[in-house]
């Protein structure tokens, strides 16, 4: 039997995006005390890092284009 494991993903809304931004850049706070502090929000350490170096490379919480784009297979 094999696992879609996006399926344990849940995907991250516009304010959380904002919200992960606000306390990167003006709190200083780390992935693990996000992750910590908002246990409700079931956020992933990999999608968190992911967004904030998307944060650090383009200054912008925003989804990058092309991002929603299946693959060619």
């Amino acid at each position: 039997m094999s696992y879609d494991i996006t399926l344990n993903i849940i995907p991250l809304t516009v304010e959380d995006r904002l919200l992960i931004k606000t306390l990167q850049t003006e709190k200083g706070w780390t992935v693990e005390k996000m992750i910590i502090e908002f246990p409700a929000r079931q956020w992933k350490w990999h999608m968190l890092f992911a967004l904030l170096r998307i944060i650090e490379s383009t200054d912008s919480a925003n989804r990058l284009s092309g991002d929603d784009r299946r693959r060619s297979e």
